[in-house]
């Protein structure tokens, strides 16, 4: 919407070859509020000055020497190619009105001018062009962030491009029915096959039963992070690749596909992660459990299950010696280390823990000894007391 101030301000040119023209639409502009008139007497001029100015309404009279206004409205014509023409013409001529709005020209005011009719045809006139350069404005500004987003785009995708040439060894991408559309870096080369064909490359030494669950994963379109599936090579060795993948969306919530990543996990690797999940296994499990130098009393270890009975964290436990932790003393927790040591039996005992809170938790205590290297290591494990 467009305010009247923004109207009365908007910039208005007179082109007239007779002063007194001038001097009196000048009057009739200004009693009617506008307060940015400009007037030129010399037709030539009016080009130029509109392009330094850009007016918003040019009053424009179609008999003048030298240059008419037909002639004026070409050369405006060339600087508002895109835009609504801001000319408004004046005229004695009932002839001329159908040519110059063929001309360009958006409306016209007939002689001798009627003052009412005059401010009517302004103000209406002012109100479209001035909305025609918001919306020119806007469109600028859109077009501007669209440019800065498919930039931001672009980089993203790069940066997405780097990042997993970085951290994978290929990147895949599958329509929807699942055939591969994009399969970038050594994938072929690790599995040692040789096609050109990308969609029937797996191998029949598949382990069938995780490549099962991959393939439901991507039947269910689930996304899936980390999921290793293994092959037997002709060698006997096992290769084994770790995939992760999301599917795919449009604008639309179509399904268009799956993409991901994928590595290849060598033997330490594969341990690593199995000895991984292992301790995360213990984490979650419902006893604490710590390992225990016999001869120090010192935790060497404890999982996080011990850390949350106890309300230490793990690196609070590693300073304390079990009979810091435990209401006990340290000669009784040494004959009993003795007897397991010994693999002699050894029942699970009533104990007290001191929480960080200062106070005593009830728990069930059992000792066991494991070696490590020809050292005996103590595995004591603490389960809640129930309510008997």
């Amino acid at each position: 919407m467009i305010k009247l101030s923004e109207v009365l301000s908007a910039s208005i040119l007179i082109v007239d070859d007779q002063e007194s023209n001038v001097i009196l639409l000048e009057k009739l502009l200004a009693s009617a509020g506008y307060t940015n008139i400009s007037s030129t007497k010399n037709p030539r001029a009016v080009c130029a000055m509109h392009m330094e100015h850009s007016y918003d309404l040019i009053l424009l009279d179609l008999q003048m020497p030298e240059m008419d206004g037909f002639q004026v409205m070409e050369g405006i014509k060339e600087i508002e190619k895109n835009s609504y023409s801001p000319v408004l013409v004046v005229t004695a001529q009932p002839e001329h009105k159908l040519r110059a709005l063929k001309a360009g020209a958006k409306d016209f005011i007939s002689k001798p001018i009627e003052a009412l009719e005059l401010k009517t045809r302004i103000h209406n006139m002012l109100e479209v062009r001035l909305l025609y350069k918001k919306l020119e404005s806007y469109n600028e500004l859109l077009e501007k962030k669209v440019i800065e987003r498919t930039a931001q785009l672009h980089a993203s995708e790069a940066r997405f491009k780097n990042f997993t040439e970085l951290t994978s060894d290929w990147y895949w991408e599958q329509d929807a029915v699942g055939k591969f559309t994009t399969v970038s870096g050594p994938v072929f080369e690790m599995l040692g096959i040789e096609t050109d064909d990308n969609n029937e490359f797996l191998p029949e030494e598949w382990n069938q039963e995780e490549l099962a669950t991959l393939k439901y994963n991507i039947a269910t379109r689930r996304p899936f992070l980390d999921f290793i599936y293994s092959l037997k090579k002709p060698s006997g060795k096992t290769q084994r690749l770790q995939v992760s993948g999301e599917p795919m969306f449009d604008t639309s919530s179509r399904f268009i596909g799956y993409r991901g990543v994928g590595v290849e996990i060598t033997d330490q690797h594969y341990a690593y992660r199995k000895e991984s999940n292992f301790r995360k296994a213990i984490d979650v499990i419902n006893l604490g459990i710590c390992l225990i130098n016999p001869i120090t009393f010192e935790l060497m270890d404890t999982n996080e299950t011990m850390c949350q009975m106890s309300g230490f964290n793990r690196a609070e436990l590693l300073t304390l010696t079990l009979p810091a932790l435990m209401v006990a003393l340290a000669q009784d927790l040494a004959k009993v280390f003795a007897t397991v040591i010994a693999h002699e039996p050894h029942p699970a005992s009533a104990a007290q823990l001191r929480c960080k809170d200062e106070t005593l938790l009830p728990v069930q205590a059992d000792y066991r000894c494991m070696n490590d290297d020809g050292n005996a290591i103590i595995v004591a494990t603490f389960g809640l007391k129930t309510a008997s």
